[in-house]
């Protein structure tokens, strides 16, 4: 299989110095976010608040879809357009791009967070990530914890789901349902466990109860997002989220830069619990692990 990593360098004014890394060559490329900050809250609220009420806006809701096509091209370009090398290796992989893979690399959140899923050459017609295996790395650092299961025929699946703000949210079928039709139709040997209420409390109790090494697969149906200690403060003000007596947590305490959070179930409808990656990674992998997974997809009810 061919690789393409995508690395990044450094940070730079307009966005980040990056390499292309094909095997045995290497190409300089700078990028830039191809959104402004008015049309990544566009995107936002198309995954995450028209969703709710797709009969309201379609206008709207229309240009916020198109704008995804407009930006895979834009990121594109920047990748492997900047040198006519590059560009033409390309060429040569894409009649195979089933057995291409594309690793995304970098440490910092700003870089993964642009939509790297979006990437899409004009004259293919679908973004990349749809024919291509593509992956997200940090720059250097291994795995902390051995990924540790039992032999199985069938694929445990849990499947995660939290909406704080409970009918106001996105619905709580909108992206089971699929998944779990996908698996049905096709007689994929996958076993579903779906958890509900989303909240950290019965996570806790429901990976203790099934054991170490029962899932091979963890999906965090539910909203995500890098924040600063202001932003918890903020939230912390309006209302939004738990922060003091959190279950088996100690309380949020200050902290520099960004950390990365999923919002599970709170004690009260508006209420989300942030549950901070170190936690998350701390409930899979203490000294009598609760769970060893192979595979944990992070997913969202919409896009941060």
């Amino acid at each position: 299989m061919a690789v393409i990593t995508i690395r990044e360098k450094q940070p730079t004014a307009e966005g980040f110095a990056a390499s292309l890394i094909f095997e045995g060559s290497e190409y300089s490329i700078n990028i830039t976010d191809p959104f402004t900050p008015k049309e990544e809250r566009q995107l936002e609220w198309y995954f995450e608040e028209w969703l709710t009420y797709p009969m309201l806006n379609g206008k709207k809701a229309e240009a916020a879809k198109t704008s995804v096509v407009s930006y895979g091209e834009s990121l594109f370009n920047q990748v492997f357009k900047a040198d006519i090398d590059a560009y033409s290796f390309y060429r040569q992989l894409r009649g195979n791009l089933k057995q291409v893979k594309i690793e995304i690399v970098g440490n910092s959140p700003e870089f993964h967070a642009l939509h790297w899923e979006a990437l899409r050459d004009k004259d293919w017609p679908r973004p990349l990530s749809v024919d291509c295996v593509m992956i997200r790395k940090c720059l250097d650092k291994a795995a902390s914890v051995a990924a540790n299961m039992a032999e199985s025929p069938i694929i445990n699946l849990l499947v995660v789901i939290a909406r704080p703000d409970e009918e106001h949210d996105v619905g709580y079928r909108t992206i089971a349902r699929p998944l779990i039709e996908v698996i049905q139709k096709s007689h994929l040997p996958v076993n579903i466990d779906l958890l509900r209420p989303g909240t950290y409390e019965s996570l806790e109790r429901h990976l203790e109860a099934k054991g170490a090494g029962y899932y091979h697969i963890i999906h965090f149906d539910c909203h995500g997002a890098l924040m600063g200690y202001a932003d918890i403060q903020e939230g912390v003000k309006r209302n939004r989220y738990t922060y003091q007596a959190r279950w088996g947590r100690e309380d949020i305490q200050p902290y520099e830069g960004v950390k990365a959070f999923l919002f599970l179930d709170g004690e009260s409808k508006g209420k989300a619990d942030p549950v901070e990656a170190g936690e998350l990674a701390n409930l899979y992998g203490e000294g009598d692990s609760r769970l060893y997974s192979q595979c944990l997809s992070v997913g969202e009810a919409g896009t941060r």
